[in-house]
């Protein structure tokens, strides 16, 4: 199967594609077609910046089944709007009684396919839970691992306060999830090029791309130890041997809107 396909009549022999190509797979002299390099064609990372910087849409991937979507760039926005997105995102731990529908759900996570991923291996898969009854199943079980901790004090337990998150969840109130109406999980193999890397990258674009979307988001901090130490979390989450955690958030409309930016202390910097 060829690497790629190129459309005789769209392309504008301009080498765009060759000169962008971060694998060098592309070979270009000037006035003819790109050709796939005779040795390197094979470490093609399936990144598409060679249909993405073409701008006659003349090249096709043979591994994507169809072509690349047009930029919009009228949806483009200011590094103003920007600014305000990224500093007006709060972690949101409360959450309204309705649910999260699927379409939703669905639209969200496709977005993360397009996040930085270390050689473009992408190998985040995502564990999703919508209602909050299968939201909360997932933090009883987080619960009776910390329940074990606590009652064999170990340092674990110590650390993370497990004791009083137990006491509190026998309450009645739930400090795991949150009630959350979704959960969204990412799994990643624990080694490769750079999974963890991946996977904290990949939540952190769904996160920010469910603030854009109406819902709030928090990471789920105390399920990624309980999925390092706890056979029955990771069996629940249908986990294998070779994987781990390396992000989750919960997910819902906010109960609560916020309506300023609080002050941050300028970043540490040191110029070179």
């Amino acid at each position: 199967m060829p690497l790629f396909t190129i459309d005789e009549t769209r392309c504008k022999r301009d080498g765009l594609c060759a000169a962008d190509c971060p694998a060098g797979c592309i070979v270009f002299e000037k006035g003819g077609l790109p050709e796939p390099h005779e040795k390197k064609w094979a470490y093609c990372l399936d990144c598409g910046h060679c249909m993405a910087v073409c701008p006659a849409d003349a090249i096709q991937l043979a591994r994507f089944d169809r072509r690349s979507d047009p930029l919009d760039r009228t949806l483009d926005i200011s590094f103003d709007r920007a600014e305000q997105f990224l500093k007006g995102r709060r972690s949101v731990r409360f959450f309204r009684d309705e649910p999260v529908d699927r379409e939703t759900f669905d639209r969200l996570l496709a977005v993360t396919g397009y996040c930085p991923s270390g050689h473009n291996a992408r190998p985040t898969r995502w564990v999703a839970a919508l209602g909050r009854d299968k939201v909360a199943g997932i933090a009883g079980a987080v619960v009776a691992w910390m329940r074990a901790e606590a009652e064999a004090e170990s340092d674990l337990a110590r650390a993370l306060h497990l004791p009083g998150i137990v006491r509190v969840w026998d309450a009645g109130m739930d400090l795991i999830c949150h009630n959350a109406p979704a959960l969204a999980v990412a799994v990643g193999p624990k080694s490769g090029i750079t999974p963890r890397e991946d996977g904290v990258i990949a939540t952190a674009y769904l996160e920010l791309a469910a603030s854009a979307g109406g819902l709030g988001a928090c990471w789920c901090g105390y399920l990624l130890p309980a999925t390092s130490h706890d056979a029955g979390v990771r069996a629940y989450l249908g986990l294998d041997d070779g994987e781990a955690v390396y992000g989750a958030l919960m997910l819902g409309r906010p109960a609560r809107r916020y309506t300023a930016l609080p002050p941050r202390p300028a970043p540490k910097v040191d110029w070179l």
